[in-house]
């Protein structure tokens, strides 16, 4: 759930930025492979899975439900409001 507290949030939100606007200079073919180098490090440096005492199928599963928790909201909030408006536009299928 990305509802984290508003309080939180500012001591991510310019290292965000960042990164953002760093993956936006990318030509838009590369820049599918620089976020997924940029999402796959922060995962492997975020549960230390880099080192074998971190290693363990727990937080394997941790970092891919976090992932797949994060595709199913990117799809709920933007892909599904986005196929709605494309449906009154197009028509239904």
């Amino acid at each position: 759930m990305p509802y984290i507290p508003q309080d939180d949030r500012p001591r991510y939100d310019a290292l965000i930025e960042e990164l953002a606007k760093l993956l936006l200079l990318q030509q838009p073919d590369k820049r599918k492979g620089h976020a997924n180098y940029v999402i796959t490090q922060i995962a492997r440096k975020a549960w230390g899975v880099d080192y074998p005492e971190n290693e363990s199928y727990s937080n394997y599963a941790d970092i891919i439900g976090t992932l797949e928790c994060s595709r199913l909201e990117i799809y709920r909030r933007w892909v599904a409001v986005y196929e709605d408006k494309a449906i009154v536009k197009n028509g239904d299928v």
